[in-house]
């Protein structure tokens, strides 16, 4: 009968197989990546560890993420989502990937599913809840132009963004604070626009984007009279 392998033998073909992978997907080769899949698989089973053939998976999905391929991306999440079991940051994470690919691809109702899952994982990280709840209040603007959900939900993403955790942070905070401006402004509510765009561009860093949207418009709203008295 053949011995199974050690746990010695499983780390160390897992480290030389991270360290292919990782030099395939910073050269850009997304093709040869996928092609170690069938390796990945058979040291997963070997290990009898799902979650190693999960991870690689969702490298895979955030290889075709990056390059905008949200069809294939929203594919090897899923997979690999099925591969994790329970653990409850992982899952927060892909689970936010699989809600912004629906969002790209304006399948609002499946996004909002997923974003509604990353919400009541209270184990996620805190930063990622939040930006599961800015994403929440962009889609409520741009499918049916619900503006109070929209702010609300960007006050609760606010609320929650905090730069000393890890995952998002100052970058989630930002794009959060330019929403909620954008978000008053395209409901005709200048005065809380003018607010927030001023704190975008008081507080914000360039490295994050929005200030010079921020201050386009600012400067637009300081040519337009209140709408009313």
């Amino acid at each position: 009968m053949t011995r199974p392998p050690s746990r010695r033998q499983i780390d160390a073909e897992h480290r030389r197989l991270d360290q292919q992978l990782l030099a395939h997907l910073d050269a850009g080769e997304t093709q040869e990546a996928i092609r170690l899949e069938p390796r990945y698989r058979d040291l997963s089973r070997r290990a009898r560890a799902p979650e190693l053939l999960g991870y690689f998976l969702l490298d895979i999905g955030d290889a075709h993420y990056d390059k905008e391929a949200y069809g294939e991306a929203l594919k090897y999440y899923l997979a690999g989502l099925s591969e994790l079991g329970a653990d409850p940051l992982e899952q927060g994470v892909a689970g936010l990937q699989v809600a912004f690919c629906y969002s790209f691809q304006r399948r609002h109702e499946e996004a909002f599913k997923w974003l509604d899952r990353c919400l009541e994982n209270r184990a996620f990280y805190q930063n990622g809840r939040a930006a599961a709840f800015s994403e929440m209040a962009r889609i409520e603007v741009e499918r049916h132009q619900r503006y109070p959900e929209s702010v609300y939900h960007y006050l609760c993403a606010l609320e929650l963004y905090n730069p000393r955790k890890p995952f998002y942070g100052a970058e989630g905070h930002q794009a959060s604070l330019f929403g909620l401006a954008a978000t008053f402004d395209e409901a005709r509510m200048p005065d809380h626009a003018r607010t927030y765009y001023r704190r975008v561009i008081q507080f914000g860093h360039a490295e994050y984007g929005y200030v010079q949207e921020a201050r386009t418009g600012l400067e637009r709203l300081e040519k337009v009279p209140d709408p009313l008295p």
